[in-house]
């Protein structure tokens, strides 16, 4: 079958193997299949969007990368339609790669490149609509107003740059595990499949009218267990949140920092030292 192939390299301070994108890459060479290599599709969705045109309109594509859960939520939420794509999201490392790609077709064609060449590195939570259910804990943790709300009650990541790095917190108290960081390492926070759900049953009367008996109990002690991991997650969110804010406070104490003689040499290195009195010995310089 003919479909087009795109390769996110995730290359800005990813966490996808690099020996195992090359062996990817090579391995479609060899059988003479196209693609286009895309260096961090997260940044380009964000920075360059207009580059990712290719991957929008594509009719029967698979794009090989992270976190399959990751890399489909992070296209859809990019605002550009893309319904009715058919595209395919596979693990860089799937099991199934090579039965996946003895199906392609040859096709010729350079491979291509979309560059990411912007410093920032693209750190910020992506939505899983799926599995939200609009409790907004993540608008209502979050301290620097990365979400907001839209008029119809949807909640968005609307400044992705406000997003600290490698601040994870709003996705631990997320109970639906809705909110992806596709560079974090853990699961399912970088979208990794995870349970993606609670117990909406809370009447235990109700249950145990309708189910067995032992098996609501059986899954009301498994429930419990999760409502203490929960807690557990909950602190290292508080703890994570307390960091960002403290990293925050000191580079504005840096910042406001004056010299003691009134001299500008700790605003500005290069600036000559310019002592209100004029004695050049109390200049700090």
């Amino acid at each position: 079958m003919s479909k087009q192939i795109f390769i996110c390299g995730c290359e800005k301070d990813g966490k996808i193997e690099k020996k195992s994108v090359e062996k990817l890459m090579s391995t479609l060479e060899e059988k003479n299949i196209a693609y286009t290599y895309i260096e961090d599709m997260c940044g380009t969705i964000l920075k360059n969007p207009d580059d990712l045109e290719s991957l929008y309109n594509a009719k029967d594509a698979i794009v090989f990368g992270c976190q399959t859960r990751a890399m489909q939520h992070l296209v859809a939420n990019s605002g550009r339609k893309t319904e009715g794509n058919g595209t395919e999201y596979h693990h860089v490392d799937d099991d199934s790669q090579e039965e996946l790609i003895s199906t392609l077709e040859s096709n010729t064609g350079e491979p291509l490149k979309i560059k990411y060449s912007d410093s920032w590195k693209p750190w910020y939570p992506v939505i899983d609509y799926d599995r939200c259910n609009g409790c907004r804990k993540c608008l209502n943790f979050c301290l620097f107003s990365v979400y907001s709300v839209e008029d119809d009650g949807t909640v968005v990541v609307s400044a992705s740059a406000n997003c600290k790095d490698m601040c994870p917190a709003c996705a631990r108290v997320c109970p639906q595990n809705a909110i992806i960081f596709p560079k974090h390492a853990e699961s399912p926070i970088d979208g990794g499949e995870g349970d993606g759900t609670e117990n909406e049953k809370t009447d235990i009367l109700e249950q145990i009218q309708n189910e067995d008996v032992y098996s609501v109990l059986s899954a009301r002690r498994k429930n419990f267990q999760v409502s203490l991991l929960k807690k557990d997650q909950f602190k290292m969110a508080e703890d994570e949140r307390r960091a960002c804010c403290s990293s925050s406070d000191k580079k504005e104490e840096k910042k406001a920092e004056k010299c003691d003689c009134d001299c500008n040499c700790k605003n500005d290195s290069e600036s000559k030292c310019d002592s209100k009195d004029g004695d050049s010995n109390s200049c700090c310089c």
